[in-house]
């Protein structure tokens, strides 16, 4: 997740100069940013879905005594993280999309009516994940409390 913060901050410091990065211009390394991005992005999802869907078998096969209570948790977790996940990845895509697709294609000189859209999508984008960054580490504490918790008062 730090990875895509720096890929962010490269990104858009490559958009705003023109420098370049490992012999990567702003659309080569941007096409990798997003493609890592959106994986990482996905692979956080899964981690969440995952655990959820083994916490509740556990919780009804091995008859928890709080098992109500933890899987609403679980579900408030999920309820918190997943819509900021999703924000940030249409934010960060849709501005990908955007720029590479409408901005970059047009050939012509004439000023865009649209490209002024770029610096703020770019900078909610950034700071949206910054957020999102610290709602999922939030959530992954929380997570790790109720294994925690489902660890010690199985039923025996």
């Amino acid at each position: 997740m730090i990875f895509n913060l720096l890929n962010l901050i490269l990104c858009g410091a490559m958009g705003y100069s023109t420098f370049l990065l490992f012999g990567a211009n702003h659309a080569q390394f941007s096409l990798f940013a997003i493609l890592i991005f959106v994986l990482t992005e996905t692979l956080v999802m899964y981690f969440f879905i995952a655990t959820g869907k083994s916490m509740k078998t556990i919780l009804s096969e091995q008859g928890h005594l709080n098992a109500e209570k933890l899987w609403d948790k679980v579900k408030h977790i999920k309820n918190i993280v997943f819509p900021h996940i999703m924000f940030t990845i249409f934010i960060i895509g849709g501005l990908y999309i955007f720029y590479f697709g409408y901005i970059k294609s047009n050939t012509s000189n004439t000023p865009l009516a649209y490209s002024w859209l770029q610096g703020p999508l770019y900078l909610l984008g950034l700071f949206h994940h910054i957020w999102s960054l610290k709602i999922k580490n939030d959530s992954f504490k929380i997570q790790i409390e109720i294994i925690s918790e489902m660890s010690t008062n199985l039923k025996s």
